[in-house]
């Protein structure tokens, strides 16, 4: 099948509606609050440290 521009447009208007399907899907399914941020502990060392230098 020989490749032609209304195909390509045709494909692209497709992968078009399969992202924007896609997206709409996953908000949906999202949770309503974000996640809680958290320190990890290997951060919470290093600002202690930094913290410690300056003074």
């Amino acid at each position: 099948m020989p490749d032609t521009k209304s195909g390509r447009e045709r494909k692209g208007r497709n992968k078009r509606r399969q992202l924007e399907n896609h997206l709409a899907r996953r908000e949906l399914d999202a949770d309503d609050e974000p996640p809680e941020p958290y320190a990890e502990a290997t951060d919470a060392e290093f600002l202690a440290e930094s913290d410690d230098a300056a003074r």
